[in-house]
């Protein structure tokens, strides 16, 4: 939020220097993010009048312009396109110091100018037309100081807001924390203490728990009341664009110093006239001040007037009693409403108003008739012919602020201190001056602190009363033993080795959009929805980690990347029975050359269904029992045929394979050469080694007799796994290893057929094997291949 430092010393008498100031902010847990100096930072710029203009010799977009200072005609070249003979400019000689640097004299293209026409930005003021030069009223006097036409130099602080720091938003808001934490005087805002009795609207509360307190000021005569400029700076100061209108700039105006939003209706577009405060009916439509169609829904607070919506509280006001230039009474609306509720309301229709941030934080109960008495005020000064008629408090359930009981020994306890009793009273004190003493102290929270509810919320502004600082960095409690689950610990070993093959970690959120989902191919009807998404995209927990692999990839891709390794680990969601389930999954895709950057041999390969079948391979290197099978169930976004489901003894360890094209599509990636995995990590927990002595690896004697290998071509169909074959043969005695070295389909091999050559290879650890042992083990191989698959020697 931007604080004014000129505002916010309208209400502390001798208040500390801006860099100050920010310092103390920060002991108080309000973070200054940026101190920044505004207002008029130049010197040595005037008025000046522009007599003439030709056309530049040397440059088609440059012009030559005569300028007047009121004592003589100067020439300056000037590339602006809103320049015009007779405007007022400001007009900076050479040697001014501008929000740059000095101005020095300069020859441009062939021409020397003689000082320079200066835009909004180059003065180093903000919230103006920065597309060209600063035009300048024409009755601003020739030569004058252009400094003077100017808000002043002046500072705007950033302050960092949190959710829970409602209280604080607003100039008065933080004046009035630094007078009790730092014991500075607060000065008051000037607010119209007059009366009226009429009742010229009446406001009828037709939902007293959803609307406790509704202020209105009714004042006529308000035709052309202008905002002056004064307030006109400071809104721009803020961020905010002044509309020239006082009505509308001033509810802005109090808004950012009190914290308290107001609305002004005109009171000839209101049906009645009447204000009713209502839930809006089903179906009912509204128009809002920025134009857009709202349906609305009972669940939604509206300000009617006796036939219409006006208004949708606390969030946007309507289109249909918006106040205009010709407007001649007005009602300024300053009401109490309840946060859930503007919250909800802001939610569905998508409208985020500074309006509807204030309210769903809470605004105090006892500020909306003073907010709506200095807005009223500031109408009158600006509009000496405007007269209140109506002011009306409507307040159905008055404000019961919270009583806490403070034991200083119970404040002491909950912080670990030792803060004498006194400064414990004193800080209650400068919160609430009424409080008595006499242990345990009733401390009633202030109006606008709704949040101090409980002993450990007294403690809190206890300790930022004295001081963080004195609270004690020792701690009593005992340092535990660390603990890790098996889930953490498989997690940990493959994020560890994938890191190592060259992927990069990713971190998406829980929550995808329908879209996504589709993308997936995969229901959104089967998915977990959110029942209060922040918004479409957020609105189903995920299935699975692909779609937001998907669109990492994408991300990247759009990025110049050729070459993405991603991989990422968290949990997925699903349905199971009446209720939900939840499991963490280890999934990652490969895209573009592998490896990155080619070989230093030169040339470089696309990563394809090989490569990351070698990288699982790695990455489950040690687990005994790891194996891919035929996919007999693969999830929807795996192309068919190029899907592997991998296991760990008799369990799924998870899939590899190719996406589907349809799936590349749907993400908006034209190549589909996109392999996924995905690992469910119980799995890889249940079959890893607790215990540290169980995860080195044991020590296995090599035989010291010579191998023997022989070569075997077959023949069968090609429904036929190449897992299926190796399961066959894995228990034949002395096998050390069984090795596919080409797989053929052509000439002399029967349709439907393809023939196989696998290389054994045989160790004894007792001897060296002999031609006929080692063609007994091979008879005994094909044997079983034939027996099992109908497979026949190749001729």
């Amino acid at each position: 939020m931007k604080i004014l430092y000129s505002w916010l010393a309208d209400f502390i008498e001798n208040p500390p220097p801006p860099e100050e100031l920010a310092a103390k902010l920060g002991r108080i847990g309000l973070k200054v993010e940026e101190l920044r100096r505004t207002g008029v930072s130049f010197t040595g710029v005037c008025v000046g009048r522009i007599e003439k203009i030709d056309k530049h010799p040397n440059a088609d977009k440059l012009a030559l312009v005569d300028v007047n200072d009121g004592k003589a005609v100067m020439r300056v070249v000037c590339g602006a396109k809103n320049i015009a003979v007779g405007q007022h400019i400001p007009f900076a000689k050479v040697g001014a110091m501008l929000a740059e640097g000095e101005l020095k004299k300069a020859k441009i293209r062939g021409v020397e100018s003689e000082g320079m026409i200066c835009s909004a930005g180059e003065l180093g003021l903000e919230g103006y037309d920065n597309s060209g030069i600063l035009v300048l009223a024409p009755e601003t006097q020739l030569g004058s100081d252009a400094a003077a036409l100017f808000p002043k130099a002046d500072c705007v602080l950033e302050v960092e807001m949190l959710p829970n720091q409602g209280y604080c938003l607003s100039h008065y808001a933080l004046a009035r924390e630094l007078s009790i934490f730092y014991g500075l005087k607060l000065k008051d805002s000037s607010v119209f203490q007059g009366e009226a009795r009429g009742e010229a609207v009446p406001v009828e509360i037709k939902v007293p728990d959803l609307c406790p307190r509704y202020g209105a000021i009714v004042i006529k005569g308000v035709k052309g009341a202008r905002t002056p400029e004064w307030m006109a700076a400071r809104l721009r100061a803020m961020g905010a664009n002044p509309k020239g209108n006082l009505l509308i700039d001033g509810s802005n105006y109090v808004m950012y110093e009190l914290g308290q939003p107001t609305h002004c209706f005109d009171i000839a577009q209101l049906s009645g006239p009447k204000i009713i405060v209502r839930r809006a009916l089903a179906g009912e439509m509204m128009k809002t001040l920025d134009g857009q169609a709202l349906k609305l829904d009972p669940g939604m607070m509206v300000i009617a007037d006796a036939s219409k919506p006006v208004a949708l509280a606390g969030v946007m006001g309507g289109a249909y009693s918006a106040v205009s230039d010709a407007t001649e009474a007005i009602l300024i609306e300053s009401a109490r409403f309840h946060p859930p509720t503007v919250r909800q309301a802001a939610k569905t229709t998508g409208i985020k108003s500074e309006s509807s941030y204030r309210f769903e934080r809470g605004t105090d109960p006892e500020l909306p008739l003073k907010a709506a008495r200095r807005l009223a005020g500031l109408i009158l000064e600006a509009a000496p012919g405007a007269s209140v008629e109506q002011i009306t408090d409507n307040c159905p359930v008055k404000y019961q602020p919270p009583v806490v009981d403070v034991d200083p020994a119970r404040i002491n306890a909950i912080l670990g201190t030792g803060i004498a009793d006194s400064e414990i009273f004193a800080c209650l004190k400068a919160f609430q001056p009424a409080v008595k003493d006499g242990k345990p102290w009733k401390f009633a929270a202030p109006s606008w602190r709704q949040d101090l509810e409980t002993i450990q919320d007294v403690a809190e502004e206890v300790a930022r009363y004295v001081g963080y600082d004195v609270i004690p960095s020792a701690s009593a409690m005992p340092m535990l033993p660390s603990n890790v689950t098996p889930l953490w610990t498989a997690g940990s070993e493959l994020k560890s080795t994938l890191a190592s093959l060259g992927f990069s970690e990713v971190y998406n959120y829980d929550f995808v959009s329908a879209r996504e989902l589709k993308v997936c191919g995969l229901d959104p009807a089967a998915a977990l929805e959110v029942k209060n998404p922040l918004s479409q995209d957020f609105q189903y927990m995920r299935p699975t980690l692909l779609a937001g692999l998907l669109k990492t990839l994408r991300y990247n891709l759009n990025r110049g990347r050729e070459t993405v390794q991603l991989f990422e680990s968290g949990t997925v969601y699903s349905r199971k029975d009446a209720g939900k389930a939840e499991e963490v999954y280890c999934s990652g895709l490969l895209y573009g050359d592998f490896p990155e950057g080619g070989s230093w041999r030169g040339g470089a390969e696309k990563a394809d269904f090989y490569h990351l079948k070698g990288v699982m391979s790695r990455l489950f290197a040690g687990k005994g029992g790891f194996r891919c099978e035929t996919a007999r169930k693969a999830p929807a976004y795996f192309q068919p045929g190029l899907c592997l489901e991998m296991r760990l003894g008799a369990n799924s360890a998870g899939y590899l394979g190719k996406l589907s094209r349809a799936a590349a599509q749907a993400a908006d990636l034209k190549d589909d050469n996109i392999l996924y995995f995905e690992i469910p990590l119980a799995c890889v927990a249940q079959a890893g080694k607790t215990e540290f002595w169980q995860k080195i690896a044991k020590i296995k004697p090599v035989s010291a007799f010579p191998q023997n290998w022989r070569d075997l071509s077959i023949v069968l169909e090609e429904k036929h796994a190449w897992g299926d074959l190796e399961r066959a043969f894995s228990g034949v005695q002395d096998l050390a290893s069984a090795r596919l070295v080409d797989v053929y389909k052509g000439k002399n091999i029967p349709a439907g057929c393809r023939s196989l050559s696998i290389r054994f290879t045989f160790s004894s650890m007792t001897g060296t094997l002999n031609d006929s042992e080692v063609g007994a083990r091979m008879t005994a191989i094909l044997d079983k291949l034939s027996k099992n698959f109908g497979a026949k020697l190749r001729a």
